[in-house]
């Protein structure tokens, strides 16, 4: 039996049955998967990123299934009503990660616009005192009112309002840390936890027009600035 096991006719039968079983099994699959094809949705002109996606801008072609990704859109039911999350180009088969829902869209560009429109910016300031931050009550989201505070000659103070209904977009300590992050973290900490959460606001982030900015920045480099707390929700 051996002997039988080594012959070199026992294994060239063998390779034969074997090399019959791809030709006459595998081979025909394989290429039958490969000129299986499915019919995809292409675009038929450039569509810029944010608009929505209507029925005429969409076409039908038949491509090749084998290697075909399957995050493809294959109808127009999957497009239609959806936004562009970036540029299409005429030509282009459609992805479903390259389409979003209007409301998914609106918020990743809030996100990245951080709220800002036209003619709007960012300040950060350093707070001169913890009762010029209203203690540790300011948080991000808050409406304020800008005073500014000015010691006279007479030892007197003038107080005068400067800016009103601020948005107060992020208060930080004095790591740079905001302040409503570590609040969840604190929230959502164990019992045992023993980290020392620094609360203190130390340096407050204004969403403001460059007129306003130009006034928070005076009153900052003159230490004179105070908040007043106007709204918790902005």
């Amino acid at each position: 039996m051996t002997k039988l096991f080594r012959s070199k006719a026992f294994l060239g039968g063998i390779c034969l049955v074997l090399a019959a079983a791809i030709a006459f099994l595998l081979l025909p699959r394989f290429y039958a998967s490969q000129s299986a094809t499915v019919s995809v949705v292409r675009v038929t002109q450039d569509v810029p990123a944010g608009t929505v996606i209507t029925s005429d801008m969409l076409t039908t072609a038949e491509a090749g299934a084998y290697g075909l990704p399957g995050k493809v859109v294959t109808s127009d039911a999957e497009a239609v009503g959806n936004v562009a999350a970036e540029t299409l180009y005429a030509g282009e088969m459609l992805w479903q990660d390259r389409l979003m829902s209007e409301e998914d869209y609106l918020a990743s560009e809030e996100a990245h616009a951080k709220g800002l429109s036209a003619g709007m910016c960012l300040v950060t300031l350093e707070l001169p005192s913890a009762s010029s931050g209203i203690a540790s009550v300011l948080r991000a989201g808050h409406i304020v009112d800008v005073y500014e505070c000015n010691k006279s000659e007479d030892a007197s103070y003038s107080i005068t309002k400067c800016l009103s209904s601020m948005y107060v977009y992020d208060v930080l300590n004095s790591n740079l840390e905001s302040l409503n992050d570590l609040e969840a973290k604190k929230d959502a900490a164990s019992t045992e936890d023993t980290t020392n959460y620094d609360l203190k606001p130390v340096y407050v982030v204004f969403r403001c027009t460059e007129d306003q900015a130009q006034t928070l920045i005076r009153l900052e480099r003159a230490e004179s600035l105070y908040l007043t707390l106007k709204n918790t929700e902005g």
